[in-house]
């Protein structure tokens, strides 16, 4: 689908919800991922920000392939993902469209099995969702999409950093946002492993 065609189709779904539009941080953010390009954006993660994400990976995860997802969010911590997981399905809960949770305190047969039934949005933590692509349970060839929150934190563990490289090795050509509330001496060695090149913004 054109970018177009996937805009309608979220406000849409958006109107059934009873929700009137988007705020003006989560406009920008949509302008910023029409652009195509990988970005560097520093801002607040907020439930603004985080309602925009979800609205943003509704809009990139048009069909449903098996154990393909079409996007991937990256969040540092199980605690992290599973609020993200809650977040999504309270405010998209009309939404025709699979969210699966990849975190290192669940089962990951069954995180697996599920992944692999299909599901269009990915959210998880970098050491579960590194176990589960060791174990060819995600199948990352189809992404369009990659969300990386809290980057100036996940830079700082060298364990999470191996593991974020070790995925962004294999990832296809597609967006990467990554989303950070700061600064860090490793950010920008950071962002340069996970895409060649990336532009900076804020919201």
């Amino acid at each position: 689908m054109k970018f177009e065609e996937l805009n309608s189709r979220l406000e849409n779904v958006l109107a059934e919800l009873g929700i009137e539009g988007y705020t003006e941080k989560q406009q920008k953010l949509i302008k910023l991922s029409k652009q195509g390009k990988n970005q560097l954006i520093f801002t607040g993660i907020d439930q603004e920000l985080i309602d925009g994400l979800h609205y943003l990976s509704f809009m990139r995860a048009p069909e449903m392939l098996e154990g393909s997802p079409r996007v991937l969010w990256i969040t540092p911590s199980w605690e992290s993902a599973r609020e993200k997981v809650k977040s999504f399905q309270r405010l998209m809960k009309r939404a025709d469209v699979t969210i699966e949770i990849a975190d290192d305190k669940g089962k990951i047969i069954e995180q697996r099995n599920a992944i692999f039934e299909g599901s269009e949005i990915l959210i998880g933590n970098p050491k579960r969702l590194l176990e589960l692509y060791n174990q060819n349970g995600i199948h990352i060839n189809q992404l369009s999409l990659v969300i990386i929150d809290q980057a100036e934190t996940l830079c700082k563990d060298p364990l999470i950093l191996q593991a974020i490289r070790r995925i962004s090795e294999s990832l296809p050509k597609c967006q990467k946002l990554i989303f950070s509330e700061g600064t860090h001496t490793r950010l920008e060695g950071f962002c340069e492993d996970i895409c060649t090149f990336y532009e900076t913004s804020e919201l």
